[in-house]
């Protein structure tokens, strides 16, 4: 079992990225904003996700722990598959990738397939990289 799904069995893990404020003030928003669909990439626990859930008619999440799953499904979020989230054809508004790249093996990858369904006109990405950067992905 790895270290994150061992987290999300004990209730930890939770990351703190921003605040509701600070995600407002990030996106140059208010906090009546609301526009269509959001992807969370690598949602963890969906901590972070209900931060900016608000202002979002669709919510989805990727994540790959099964114990990370059940929490976000906990919380009612749409969970799409790791190889999924790029063949739906959907495109989103906005497109959250907080402290994933360092735990993926293809980061290149992931950067061209969030392009290719990000919004074209108003997406927006968020990107948030744990530096110095050194890869580590669970098994």
């Amino acid at each position: 079992m790895s270290r994150t799904s061992i987290n999300g069995l004990l209730g930890r893990g939770s990351m703190f990225v921003f605040s509701p404020d600070q995600f407002q003030r990030l996106l140059k928003i208010n906090p009546d904003w609301k526009t269509h669909r959001l992807l969370d990439l690598g949602a963890g626990d969906g901590e972070v996700t209900k931060i900016m859930s608000p202002h979002f008619e669709e919510i989805y999440a990727t994540e790959l722990s099964e114990t990370m799953i059940w929490q976000l499904q906990k919380k009612k979020y749409r969970v799409l598959g790791i190889n999924e989230w790029q063949n739906t054809g959907f495109q989103y508004d906005v497109i959250s990738c907080l402290n994933l790249l360092d735990r993926c093996d293809q980061p290149l990858t992931l950067l061209k397939d969030i392009r290719s369904v990000l919004e074209p006109t108003r997406g927006r990405v968020i990107l948030a990289l744990v530096l110095p950067f050194h890869p580590y992905v669970e098994n």
